[in-house]
C-alpha cells in the first residue's frame, strides 16, 4: 500500500513542478548593444567618420541611445530576450538606416558602418 502512495505523491510533485516551470516562462536576458558608427571604411578597410548623433533602438521596445563625439554608444534595453528569440537593432542617421537582425543578448563592442549594404 505505501508504493502507490508514493508513486502518486511523486508524480503530483513532478506535475506541480512543471506547471510553475511552464507559468513563468523563458527566463531571458536584458539586451545590450555597444560600439561605433561610422559613415564609411576607408582604403584599408578599417571604418573612418564617426557619426554624432545617429540612433541606435531595437525592436523590442521604445528605449534608444545615440553616439557621441567619436560615434560611440551603449544601449540597454528594459526588455528580456530568450536564447532563441530574434530581435532586430536599427542604426539611423538622417535618410541612412542600417538593420540587423540578431538574437544575441549581449552584442559588445559592434561597428556598423551606414553607407554599406545590410549583410545577408
Amino acid at each position: 500500500m505505501k508504493k502507490p502512495k508514493l508513486k502518486s505523491g511523486m508524480a503530483l510533485i513532478f506535475g506541480m513542478s512543471i506547471a510553475v516551470v511552464a507559468s513563468n516562462g523563458p527566463v531571458g536576458r536584458t539586451v545590450e548593444v555597444d560600439g561605433h558608427v561610422y559613415s564609411a571604411r576607408g582604403s584599408s578597410g578599417a571604418p573612418i567618420s564617426p557619426i554624432v548623433g545617429a540612433v541606435i533602438s531595437t525592436s523590442l521596445e521604445s528605449t534608444t541611445a545615440f553616439t557621441d563625439q567619436t560615434g560611440r554608444f551603449h544601449l540597454r534595453t528594459h526588455a528580456r530576450v530568450a536564447g532563441d528569440e530574434f530581435y532586430i537593432i536599427t542604426v539611423r542617421s538622417g535618410a541612412l538606416v542600417c538593420h540587423q537582425r540578431t538574437m544575441s543578448a549581449d552584442m559588445g563592442r559592434q561597428q556598423f558602418v551606414l553607407s554599406e549594404p545590410p549583410p545577408r
